[in-house]
């Protein structure tokens, strides 16, 4: 059995993710029973830039926000860059300091 040698090389490339979420979005839109001119009057993103991003993945963070809330899913937005969840004293005593402003590493 071949091993890779790279953890990411297990992980979902970003074009994947990108025309996953593009994918998830089409399929919550029409579960939703929207048409694409629908979602663009909620959202105030183009038609157009809606079926480029269902098809390719392809959107700025801005119109991916926009069409987010628009399909009501920006609460699940809120959580993701959230720090990890504490597990003992230490760590509370750690967090409590105050965040480095650059990274070490």
């Amino acid at each position: 059995m071949n091993t890779p040698t790279n953890i990411f090389s297990l992980l979902e490339t970003p074009e994947e993710i990108r025309q996953k979420l593009g994918a998830k979005a089409k399929a919550l839109r029409l579960f939703k029973g929207y048409k694409r001119v629908t979602l663009s009057e909620k959202s105030g993103v183009s038609p157009e830039t809606i079926r480029n991003f269902e098809q390719s993945g392809k959107i700025t963070l801005e119109n991916f926000i926009r069409i987010a809330y628009a399909l009501e899913e920006s609460g699940k937005l809120d959580g993701l860059f959230d720090l990890p969840k504490l597990s003992s004293v230490k760590e509370i005593q750690q967090r409590k300091q105050a965040l480095p402003q650059r990274g070490r590493k």
